[in-house]
């Protein structure tokens, strides 16, 4: 959930000694087919003990297993609630220069997409926080620029929005959506990346999410499944970053935090990709072939010379 340094600080002191990782567990209610095929619930959800009950059930014999979570919403749960539950609290962290993630992982169908992009209602809404159908990237964009705008301090917005599909990256927002993108492991920061090529752009208001997130989402490559008539075959990842310029005590600081936010493929398709890590590797790997490759050429080109010498 949550990473990075400010100064020598490795976390806030308000969490020193409490685990950075939050899991939440959000349960659809049944769809229309499941209704008039009256499909039975196999789930009970416990939101107020953070608990869920899975019936299981093995040839003739059927029992029930019961999970824990920091968070668990049921069916009926809103996009706000799932907001409010799950992002809400880590916008501080961010905006004071720490790197934190979401991620929505589960099978085909249970609304990943839904929980993380959401939908623009018909009717006209004052702003994010009052569409029902908002989800946590518009509604964090929304809070965040609310925040910014009331800290007096000096500031910029940019957004970058990824798409991993078959082990490839590709840039949702980029002039050609055709270019695959190239990973490196950056030297100047231990265990971090960069991708070359992808493009930021610059958001100066919160009305402007929509139609950037739209812009990628046309991009984004989805197939119809048993389960979704529109679910996502790839990985998506919508960074922001936050500068910020503030003055404090008349000493200038500046602070950069960043949120990813990312809608993982089905769960059931997870194997057909791999992680940054392994992305990184690879990359990796294959620099150090070609360099094994320029070594091995220049030696037998010495042993040729020596030897005709």
């Amino acid at each position: 959930r949550k990473e990075g340094k400010r100064g020598n600080q490795a976390m806030p002191p308000s969490k020193q000694g409490v685990c950075n990782i939050h899991v939440a567990l959000r349960c659809r209610p049944r769809n229309q087919e499941e209704i008039e095929t009256n499909s039975p619930l196999s789930l009970d959800c416990h939101p107020k003990l953070g608990k869920v009950d899975v019936k299981v059930k093995s040839g003739s014999r059927s029992e029930t297993k019961t999970y824990s979570f920091d968070e668990v919403f049921d069916g009926n749960a809103t996009q706000l609630q799932v907001y409010q539950g799950v992002v809400e609290p880590i916008l501080e962290e961010v905006l004071q220069g720490y790197n934190c993630t979401v991620f929505a992982y589960g099978q085909t169908g249970t609304g990943k997409t839904h929980t993380m992009e959401g939908y623009k209602s018909e009717e006209s809404y004052a702003s994010f926080a009052d569409d029902p159908g908002a989800g946590i990237i518009p509604r964090t964009l929304h809070q965040l620029f609310e925040k910014l705008e009331h800290s007096g301090n000096e500031f910029s917005v940019k957004v970058s929005f990824l798409e991993i599909y078959n082990e490839e990256l590709f840039d949702l927002l980029g002039s050609d959506e055709t270019k695959k993108l190239r990973l490196f492991e950056d030297a100047k920061a231990r265990g971090s990346v960069v991708i070359q090529g992808l493009e930021e752009e610059n958001v100066k208001s919160k009305e402007k999410v929509y139609e950037i997130m739209q812009k990628g989402a046309e991009r984004r490559r989805t197939s119809e499944t048993k389960m979704n008539k529109q679910s996502s075959r790839s990985h998506s990842i919508f960074i922001v970053t936050i500068h910020q310029k503030e003055n404090n005590m008349g000493e200038e600081v500046i602070k950069t935090g960043k949120l990813y936010m990312v809608d993982l493929a089905g769960s059931e398709n997870i194997g057909r990709f791999v992680t940054w890590r392994n992305l990184c590797r690879n990359q990796r790997e294959k620099k150090q072939k070609r360099r094994g490759g320029r070594e091995e050429k220049r030696r037998e080109v010495r042993q040729h010379t020596h030897t005709h010498t």
